[in-house]
This record gives structure tokens, sequence and C-alpha cells, in this order.
């Protein structure tokens, strides 16, 4: 196919803004990851004033998550047939109106419905933001830009934690979601504003779309997909269990305990940005070989963090701890290059929304297991040793994926 003169032109001068539209789909992940995971962080609040059972606490992020299970799927086909644009500003505004419905709920069946619609709504970002990064990145900057975006995530749990918290005890937690609301319906009318999708994409010419079935049947995808399961999983078993383990076993006091999980979530930030910039300027763009080496320090960390005793020197556990996050909470956006250059940017938005389906079922599914495991042994010792297990079959399948560059 041949673009004229024009076209080219005017691809120049649109890539030289491709950093500020990664900014405004990066601003508008940040309003949303503020909700999804502010909910948590208001949780005793919400707890005390409704009345709600330990159960029916458990019950709310299940809630919440599954609803991004369900839509992540939709949400990606919506982001490939009508453009990431669209989804990235409506999807903003959607979660924004939804959770200031949160100011009728008056019981637990009222908040399980605003939970589950507001899954459905925040499932949209991570499939169209990601798409926008596969637009208008090439393979050689597309693993850092990927980091960059992704890094909104636990940075807007971040602001959240500081910030939602003291907003509620002085105004209510109804009030401070609604503010947060309003600081996603305003950054949703700043993507519709601001943001352009790219003219057109040379990387996806000459490559034929093709459905979630044809999808499911790649081998490469599917292997792509067992990986995320397990590292989405394992991810939250981290930031789960941490905290206790170190408190129960090392006997931290909750403060120093909660401090190292802090800093393992930073580390994870960084983690974000590191191993995209890794695979970008020393891996040739390729995304396999990075995350094998994320894969495989994962296990070793993760077998480090087995044997940690009230005698292991405070400086080692903050090591691992660290390095563990840098690894577990670090790999996401990395793995969102790979997928969507394995798919093609024609359909990226698709294969994400899979992917996100994948991520978000080994969440439901993994610390169950991980907290089973402990309640039947009495020790974390055996769950931290059976999850580096899982950790590296997840490994052992991407050399079944022939990574493509070019």
């Amino acid at each position: 196919m041949c673009y004229g003169p024009w076209v080219v032109a005017l691809d120049s001068q649109q890539s030289q803004r491709r950093w500020f539209y990664l900014l405004v789909a990066t601003l508008s992940q940040i309003s949303m990851a503020i909700i999804h995971l502010g909910i948590p962080a208001l949780i005793p609040l919400i707890q005390e004033e409704l009345g709600l059972t330990r159960t029916e606490v458990g019950l709310l992020s299940s809630i919440l998550n599954g609803g991004v299970v369900v839509a992540a799927i939709a949400a990606g086909k919506a982001a490939d047939h009508f453009g990431e644009r669209l989804i990235i500003a409506y999807g903003a505004m959607a979660s924004g109106l939804i959770v200031m419905g949160m100011n009728w709920t008056t019981s637990f069946a009222t908040l399980s419905a605003v939970l589950l619609l507001l899954g459905l709504a925040t499932a949209t970002s991570t499939p169209a933001g990601s798409k926008a990064v596969a637009g208008w990145f090439d393979e050689s900057e597309r693993g850092t830009a990927m980091g960059l975006r992704q890094m909104g995530i636990p940075l807007g749990g971040a602001i959240a934690a500081m910030t939602l918290p003291s907003v509620a005890l002085r105004y209510g937690w109804r009030l401070a979601l609604a503010f947060a609301g309003l600081c996603a319906i305003g950054m949703g009318f700043a993507a519709l504003r601001l943001y352009r999708e790219p003219p057109y994409d040379l990387r996806s010419v000459g490559k034929p779309a093709s459905g979630l079935k044809d999808l499911l049947q790649r081998r490469d995808i599917r292997a792509a997909l067992f990986y995320v399961f397990i590292l989405g999983g394992s991810q939250w078993c981290y930031l789960t269990y941490m905290e206790l383990y170190l408190s129960e076993t090392l006997g931290y006091s909750v403060t120093l305990a909660a401090t190292l999980l802090a800093l393992g979530q930073f580390c994870g930030v960084g983690g974000r940005v590191f191993w995209g910039f890794l695979s970008d300027r020393f891996f040739g763009s390729r995304r396999k070989p990075t995350l094998l080496v994320v894969g495989f320090l994962a296990v070793l960390m993760t077998l480090w963090t087995s044997l940690f005793s009230p005698e292991t020197p405070h400086g080692l556990v903050w090591l691992v701890v660290a390095l563990l996050g840098l690894t577990l909470l670090g790999w996401n956006g990395l793995y969102l290059a790979f997928v969507s250059e394995l798919a093609g940017s024609r359909i990226a938005g698709l294969a994400i929304g899979l992917s996100n389906t994948g991520a978000f079922l080994g969440i439901v599914v993994l610390p169950p297991i991980f907290g089973f495991v402990v309640d039947q042994t009495g020790s974390y010792r055996v769950a931290w040793m059976a999850l580096a297990v899982v950790v590296l079959a997840a490994v052992a399948v991407l050399p079944w994926v022939k990574e493509e560059r070019g």
C-alpha cells in the first residue's frame, strides 16, 4: 500500500506530539485508578457505616474486580472498533458518574450493584490506553512508553491511599469518592478534547484482523495468557500477604511491615518503566528475554522470601522485598507491549482486553489458594515455595512464543 507525501508529513507532525498523547492517556488511567484502588482504602469507613460483615467486605473486592473480568474483552473490542479516544474519554466519564452513585448506597446490596457497574466502567482503561501506546509508539520506544502508562495504576493507588481517607474522615467517604469521580469526569472531557488517534498505522498494514476465537487458537497467545494469569495472581499474593507475613512470622510491627510493603510498591512503580526501558535499549525491543529475566528473578526472590526467619538481617529482608516488588509488581507494562505486538496493533485492544481478563482471573483464584495453603500447613514457607514453582511454570511456557521483530 502506498501513502501520499502529505500523509507522511502529517504522521511526522503528529508523532512529535506522541508523548503529549501518552500523558493524556496516563492521566486518564490515574483518575480511574484513584477510584478503583480508592475503594479498598475506604473500606474501614464503609464497613463501619453500613455494618458490613468481614465476609461481605471480602465479597466487595470480588464484585468490583469481577466487573473488570466481565467487561475487559468487550472494552478491547470497542477500542478496536470505535478507536481508543472515545473509549478512554467515555470510560473515565462513566467511572466518575457511577462512583458518584455511592451517595445513594445504604446497604450491601446497593453498594454491590454500584461496584459491579464501576468494575464494568474501569475495565476500559487498560485496553484503550494500551492500544493508544501501540498506535503512537514504534517498537524501539513502545516498552518504555507502555511502562510509563502502566505506572499510572500504582501511582493512582498511592494518591488514593494518601488523600481519600483524610478527606473521608473530615467530610465522609461518599464525598471523598464524589471528589474522585469529578476528577475522572474532568479527565474524560480532557481526553475527548486533547487526545488524537494516529492517522494511520504502518505496522498494521497487511495484518488481517481476527477475532477472539482466532486469538485463542494461537499457541503464542495462549502461552502469554497463562503467563499473565500466573503473574497477575502472584502479584496480588504479594500485595495481600506480605505485610501479614512480615508481622506474623518475623515479628515486625504493623508500621514497619506496612513500610516494607510500601517500599515494594514503589519499586513496582519504577519497575514498570525500568523493564520496558531495558527491553527497548538493551534487548533490541525484544520483550520475551526481558520477561524471562523478570520471571526468573521473581522465582529466586520468592524462594528467598520463604527462607525468612526472625534471625534474618533486616537489611536483607528490605533488599529481597524491594526486588520482589520490582519483579512481581513491575512486569505489567512490558507484558502489554509484548502481547500488543504479538497480536498486531489492529486488534491490540482485543488482545489486551483478553489479557486483562486472564490477569484478573488470576487475581480472583491464586490469593485464596495461597491463604488456604497457609491455613492448612500453619506456615507461610510452603505457600511461598509453591508460589515460586507456579511462577517458574509460567516462565517455562514463554519459549513457546516466537517473537518477531520489524
